[in-house]
């Protein structure tokens, strides 16, 4: 589930921009009312997981089924609709997120058709999200989905700038991912480069590097991790949104202990498209 939870985090653009003149775009994050911005996002996942032991320990394994290395594969869809209502007089309007269809590999729905995130928005504030509807799911699910999208739109946070072509821009955002007992905290640095733009469209390029933060007691795990990404970024100028997002990520990870030694090698790809209807 913190898998599926993650991918949502990461599926909704928020990159707001306009511009200013044929030379210079000046963006900011935020969405308009009266619009409807329908998405699609794909996520794929290739990964090995190798056991170095000692053989009585990797016989062990194969006993139990655990092949070695072990290799999985994953392909998950997720289409959404985010739409916004009319400003009303304190300046917010109304938002609602609507999840279409979410499958995966298996054909397993993820999030069941028709589930409901409500909240509210202004030009220049990010949602504030209150309460999620859908009869198939429990108030457990619930809560934590609603956390999940609403520390998505808390977190992500780019200043206003003014830019031309060839500059850039750098984030940097955490990452944590959850182990029985602790965690891996990652570092993500990522830098958006405009390379052109016409009067409709901006393009970017992006480069990410991923760098741990071991939240491991050191005496007892010796763990490198680190990664790297690159992407793209297709801007709607007039529309001020991302119209599409593609972002391919390789990520390597080894434990150290006294018994064995894990190494895990990960390479994802996300590609999102959006389609912006004015209501």
């Amino acid at each position: 589930m913190k898998n599926i939870l993650l991918l949502f985090l990461i599926s909704f653009p928020v990159f707001n921009y306009a511009q200013s003149s044929k030379e210079i775009l000046d963006f900011k994050i935020g969405y308009s009312p009266q619009t409807s911005y329908k998405q699609v996002v794909e996520q794929s996942s290739d990964t090995e997981l190798l056991y170095i032991a000692s053989d009585e320990l990797l016989e062990k394994l194969k006993s139990n089924g655990i092949e070695n290395p072990t290799l999985a594969k994953s392909i998950t869809i997720i289409e959404s609709a985010f739409k916004t209502g009319k400003i009303e007089k304190d300046g917010n309007f109304p938002v609602v997120i609507e999840f279409l269809k979410t499958t995966n590999s298996e054909n397993k729905v993820i999030i069941p058709n028709g589930t409901l995130i409500y909240g509210r928005a202004s030009v220049s504030t990010m949602p504030k999200l209150d309460s999620v509807v859908s009869k198939e799911l429990d108030e457990t699910f619930k809560k934590n989905l609603l956390q999940t999208v609403q520390s998505m739109f808390s977190q992500i946070a780019l200043p206003e700038k003014k830019m031309k072509i060839g500059e850039s821009f750098t984030q940097v955002t955490p990452l944590t991912i959850p182990l029985p007992g602790n965690s891996i905290d990652m570092e993500i640095t990522t830098i958006y480069k405009l390379v052109n733009m016409t009067n409709q469209i901006a393009n970017f390029d992006i480069d990410q590097k991923y760098v741990a933060k071991i939240a491991f007691d050191e005496g007892k795990f010796n763990i490198n991790a680190d990664g790297n990404g690159n992407g793209k970024l297709v801007y709607d100028i007039p529309n001020h949104f991302a119209t599409k997002f593609v972002l391919d990520i390789g990520l390597n990870f080894e434990v150290k202990q006294d018994l064995f030694t894990l190494k895990l090698k990960s390479n994802s790809g996300f590609n999102q498209a959006v389609q912006i209807i004015k209501n």
